[in-house]
């Protein structure tokens, strides 16, 4: 029997379509400059704005303080501004293809308009933000499924989030539309954000791995309906425009444009939280539903309805003291399809332990554990094999972290990753990757 092959060739998923694959090899003293200039940007950014008190500015929320006042005086009359800048400089020191080095980072901005203030509509708001992503990875150096630099994808400048929201009957209902992505309100949790490797970081990955989960920071038209009837209790739906030009970066997050050729990606998920013993915990189930032409591996088919499942869940174990913050977590990840011709990862499990305040003196620093487990598909490997790549089955990954919280609004983070069967062949060594993160809001 003749074996047919889509345009699925074999590379590194996390760089969607329209994305840079190529970049320059660093040299050595390049990687040692690159890793050097991170610290001096985390360091140097660290000052005082002029005529502020180092003090008060060093316990305040914000880089740039609070503009002598105008800040809150803005948020007063209805108009609330954010800004967050973070980046990662690593290196691949062991394993892999090749050895590398890269610096990326982000800038997100945006404004919130509470538009009861500002025009009297009840309970509406409008939020505008826009991104810029800059420079590099060395996921080509390691030839991993997952990104081991979180922030690289669409390295250019976006319009990301415009869209309305109303909430009514006191935040028991909410409904937002506009430019918006499935990634803002599923299928995430805030202890994900203190990754590198993108296996966990942002989202279920494998959920997005299929490239009809919309992401930041690529925004699509889409509508969200939250309802939350009680604090222990949430459902979700969402439905997103899908498109064959969504993960182009080129388009600068401004084609607003409906084609007959669309799709749409309906995400639903319900969330439960309770306390057990003062210490919270919360569940979460969900499924992204799709209609759209995903074209199948290892066949010139195209798979037109596709759905994943999801679940999530995370629990504090411990406490410094009562109701405190500071103490254990621990979390976990499952993602799964049975329809494994357009999955790239059909199962993946992710699992993950936090410690909050682990030092005395240091109760906001935190010292991350993740790991994630990626079964490849028997398409995919199928595929491969006939193209001459190998026999992909599996990709492991290990994380391990410490985020020092120097202020409210500045932090750095020292980290390594263990990256077991990069690409899932086998063929390319286990991979050793040094890192460093760093962010703040101004």
């Amino acid at each position: 029997m003749t074996t047919h092959h889509n345009t699925r060739k074999h590379f590194p998923i996390h760089l969607l379509p329209g994305q840079a694959r190529r970049r320059p090899r660093a040299s050595a003293g390049l990687r040692t400059r690159g890793l050097a200039t991170a610290l001096l940007l985390a360091g140097g950014l660290l000052l005082p704005p002029s005529g502020v008190r180092a003090e008060a500015w060093a316990a305040g929320d914000y880089l740039f303080g609070d503009w002598g006042g105008r800040r809150a005086e803005l948020a007063e009359q209805g108009i609330s501004f954010w800004g967050y800048y973070n980046a990662i400089v690593a290196s691949n020191v062991s394993g892999g293809i090749q050895q590398g080095t890269a610096y990326a980072g982000g800038l997100y901005i945006g404004a919130q308009f509470d538009l009861e203030k500002l025009a009297g509509l009840d309970g509406w708001t409008f939020t505008v933000s826009g991104i810029d992503r800059h420079g590099a990875s060395i996921d080509e150096d390691v030839g991993s499924i997952y990104s081991v630099m979180q922030l690289v994808g669409g390295q250019t400048y976006f319009l990301y989030g415009a869209y309305l929201e109303k909430e009514w009957a006191d935040g028991k209902h909410a409904f937002k539309f506009g430019r918006i992505t499935a990634t803002d309100d599923f299928a995430g949790s805030p202890f994900y954000g203190y990754y590198l490797s993108n296996s966990i970081n942002g989202q279920i990955r494998a959920v997005l791995l299929d490239g009809v989960m919309t992401s930041y920071p690529y925004p699509v038209w889409g509508a969200r309906y939250k309802f939350q009837p009680s604090e222990n209790f949430s459902a979700k739906v969402g439905v997103y425009q899908l498109t064959d030009f969504m993960w182009d970066p080129d388009k600068h997050g401004t084609d607003f444009a409906f084609r007959s050729s669309d799709g749409a990606s309906v995400m639903v998920e319900l969330g439960w939280g309770w306390d057990w013993a003062s210490k919270p915990g919360h569940f979460a189930l969900g499924l992204n539903n799709v209609y759209f032409h995903m074209p199948d591996f290892d066949s010139t088919e195209t798979t037109d309805s596709f759905i994943r499942y999801y679940a999530q869940m995370d629990q504090q174990v411990t406490q410094e003291s009562g109701g405190s913050q500071q103490g254990l977590y621990l979390f976990g990840t499952l993602a799964y399809t049975n329809q494994q011709q357009p999955a790239l990862v059909p199962f993946q499990v992710s699992l993950g332990a936090q410690y909050v305040g682990p030092f005395d003196g240091r109760p906001n620093d935190r010292l991350i554990f993740g790991t994630t487990y990626g079964k490849l598909s028997d398409d995919y490997a199928k595929q491969q094999q006939a193209l001459g790549e190998g026999n992909p089955d599996y990709e492991w990954i290990f994380e391990l972290g410490y985020r020092v919280q120097l202020t409210k609004f500045a932090y750095f983070q020292p980290d390594v990753q263990y990256v077991k069967s990069p690409g899932g062949t086998g063929d390319i060594p286990d991979a050793t990757v040094l890192g460093m993160q760093f962010g703040f809001t101004f």
